[in-house]
């Protein structure tokens, strides 16, 4: 029986592929991260933590991550970043009076509390569900940073291939012809790892460019007549010091209050890199979900790099985590075994045994030519290719904070991206309209149906009021917009606006200076004599709202509604209020004004009923027969509905001389809801057995009565049609 399966051996193809890159990035990575003249010597310390972290977190992703096909390692986002922070702590250190290995140990110790420290707060991130937090970081914030590493990651290049520092053009006065021989071969090799990792569609294509710089490197010195040793003093090769390379934090961490207070004195910048480490994550995990077309969970991810990361720290590593474009490869697997993820830890594992003696032999040039190449990746990547996808606005915020970083430092550019895009966030959400709706009174009625003199009189007088339905977060600039189109609308003599309707249904929150914004609007709607109802403001807002306005509570909560349809209600009878209409008209009077007939209205009120209701009578219940119709003289009639168990609603109510179930009649169905008397309330009722009476007799009566259905139906269908008109505008 074959020990590994056909479907393992299906993808052995690719898992070398996977392998050789992964090598080669630790290997490009690692001397990244000692670019600084002071710790180049010992780049075998940093090579040897980048194998490692490949090893650790590959292997630990692999098995415990959702996406079965993850990949692991350094990543260059982070790595650059890192390697931009360690260029500072090492001349920190060195203006503290450590040098030598002491400088290297103390450095990497400052690495592994960076590391350790990451680690915990991905795994908080993803313990606490907290992953999504990582999504408001704004992306002009992180592609300034990472603009800003490529940058570094350009210039260290250049400085480990030739010591030539392009951050300081001063050093380009007395180039030589071998630096410049260096910088030339450098730069020609970025271009071929550029060109071939573009545009030459094989995974082993990039490894064996790679590979093969290193053995053209050998033979051009061997032609040339240069020993290893020969090369290693011209700066062609690493020449690495120190009894090894193997940094083992246990044993070799320096816990001295330098370190230490060097390490307390960068945590600014390793806040930046901390963030920088989990928007990779969430960015990378973004990309295979997109590729995929499959969802997965960011906080377990997050929990599962935690643990990653926290063991490559302890063993001497560094943050690693999971590759896009490997994992993308490695996604058509067959076999369940990570096939990809052994052979990567096998090829790391003999480079590491191997150590030293292949670490002297790598061409500086070769290393230096990747790393520029990365790096030029990721700065072209956020300051050239956003160009196209970003606004003008995030796209000149990279820039600022891209330079800001590189000649200020982390601290400078995280300060500047955050308070850049706090403002940027509140510009931007002060131009959106925090009004979701405007309407007038015409489009949204109150629940009550009224006489026709009262619903004539209010047709006109419903121009009068204007509704605002509020959506999101209010705070300064959303308020002030709002406050600005209330103050114009107001003092515009062609409007006449008598009451307002603010509704917060949909108001996520709302902060001080809303407030006192609102406290602006409310003085200058009793300034044009216009009152103001609200619709669910929150009672701490109310409370506040009255103290800014030296108003009771009281008051405040009286003019506070649960809905739009109860503020019209209210505002429609304080406005029947100042008007006087007849309520001791009979109704049989409104018969005769509704049919235009006096005979016809005297006949039909002949056959009516007359029944007197008190407060909460149920006149008719939902579901019974509906054999009567109803017409309402005096007191007022409410329609409730039973349909959802438990939670009687109030559909409509009816006040005198209205008419009521005339639908379930005329259609010979049920009742759809209780008619319930508040208040003393007078109602004349027509039995289907009068009515059937009155029709065998061809009394002129019933026309006059589906006449007046009629008009009835047509004049709700026209306000139906007239709210339908406004919310559609």
């Amino acid at each position: 029986m074959s020990l590994v399966s056909k479907a393992a051996r299906s993808d052995i193809g690719s898992g070398i592929a996977i392998a050789l890159l992964s090598l080669s990035y630790a290997l490009s990575y690692g001397a990244l991260l000692f670019t600084s003249p002071l710790l180049t010597p010992y780049i075998g310390y940093t090579i040897s933590a980048a194998l490692i972290t490949t090893v650790v977190t590959g292997v630990a992703v692999a098995f415990f991550s959702r996406i079965k096909f993850s990949i692991a390692g350094p990543d260059s986002n982070s790595v650059a970043v890192l390697a931009s922070l360690f260029f500072l702590v090492s001349q920190s250190l060195a203006d503290k009076g450590v040098a030598g290995e002491a400088l290297a140990l103390s450095t990497l110790t400052i690495m592994v509390l960076i590391t350790l420290l990451t680690a915990i707060v991905m795994f908080l991130l993803g313990y606490f569900r907290l992953g999504n937090f990582i999504r408001f970081v704004p992306i002009s914030v992180a592609g300034g940073f990472l603009a800003a590493a490529g940058c570094l990651m350009v210039s260290g290049a250049i400085v480990l291939a030739t010591g030539l520092d392009p951050m300081n053009p001063a050093t380009f006065n007395e180039i030589s012809d071998l630096q410049m021989v260096k910088l030339t071969a450098v730069l020609l090799l970025a271009i071929i790892y550029w060109y071939v990792s573009s545009f030459v569609d094989n995974n082993l294509a990039l490894p064996t460019a790679i590979f093969a710089s290193i053995f053209i490197a050998h033979a051009v010195f061997a032609y040339n007549g240069l020993s290893i040793k020969d090369a290693q003093s011209m700066g062609l090769l690493l020449e690495v010091s120190g009894k090894t390379k193997l940094f083992i934090p246990a044993t070799q961490s320096i816990w001295d209050a330098v370190t230490l207070s060097t390490f307390i004195e960068f945590l600014p910048e390793t806040l930046a890199v901390i963030v920088v480490v989990g928007l990779a994550i969430l960015l990378i995990i973004a990309g295979v979900e997109l590729e995929k077309n499959f969802d997965s969970d960011l906080n377990h991810e997050l929990k599962i790099h935690g643990y990653a990361i926290g063991l490559s720290g302890v063993l001497g590593g560094f943050a690693g985590l999971v590759s896009l474009s490997r994992s993308l490869l490695n996604s058509e697997k067959k076999s369940r075994f990570p096939v990809a993820a052994f052979l990567s830890t096998l090829l790391c594992v003999g480079v590491f045994i191997i150590g030293g003696d292949i670490i002297t032999l790598l061409p500086q040039i070769s290393l230096a030519a990747m790393v520029l190449f990365l790096g030029a990746q990721i700065a072209l990547r956020w300051m050239v290719s956003t160009y196209n996808t970003l606004d003008s606005i995030e796209y000149f915020m990279i820039l600022v904070i891209a330079v800001t970083t590189l000649y200020a430092g982390f601290i400078f550019g995280l300060g500047l991206g955050v308070v850049a895009g706090c403002i940027l966030f509140a510009a931007r959400a002060s131009i959106i309209s925090i009004v979701r709706s405007q309407l007038s009174g015409e489009a949204y009625r109150s629940r009550v149906v009224r006489s026709t003199d009262e619903e004539e009189f209010l047709d006109g007088a419903h121009k009068t009021i204007r509704i605002y339905e509020l959506q999101g977060f209010l705070f300064f600039g959303t308020a002030h917009n709002f406050y600005t189109l209330i103050k114009d609308q107001l003092e515009d003599e062609n409007e006449d606006i008598r009451h307002l309707i603010l509704s917060f249904r949909h108001v996520s929150g709302i902060d001080a200076s809303a407030e006192q914004i609102l406290q602006k609007i409310f003085y200058a709607a009793d300034k044009h004599n216009c009152s103001i109802s609200t619709i669910e403001l929150p009672k701490s807002d109310q409370l506040s709202l009255a103290r800014l306005l030296r108003r009771s509570p009281a008051l405040i909560a009286d003019q506070n509604y649960a809905a739009i349809y109860d503020a019209m209600e209210a505002i429609e009878e304080s406005m029947l209020r100042e008007r006087a209409f007849d309520n001791a008209g009979s109704l049989q009077r409104w018969f005769e004004m509704r049919f235009n007939n006096a005979a016809a209205a005297e006949d039909l009120f002949k056959a009516l009923e007359q029944t007197d209701y008190q407060d909460g009578e149920i006149i008719c219940r939902q579901g019974e027969q509906a054999d009567e119709i109803y017409f309402l003289d005096r007191g007022r009639i409410d329609v409730v509905s039973h349909d959802v168990p438990g939670q009687p609603f109030r559909i409509y109510s009816y006040m005198r001389h209205t008419m009521l179930g005339e639908m379930g009649f005329v259609r010979g169905e049920t009742r759809s809801a209780d008619l319930i008397a508040r208040g003393h309330t007078v109602v004349y009722s027509l039995s289907r057995e009068t009515y059937d009476k009155l029709e065998a007799a061809r009394d002129p009566a019933i026309d006059a009565l589906l006449q007046l259905v009629s008009v009835t139906l047509s004049d709700r269908i026209i306000s139906a049609n007239r709210t339908i008109a406004e919310l559609q505008a």
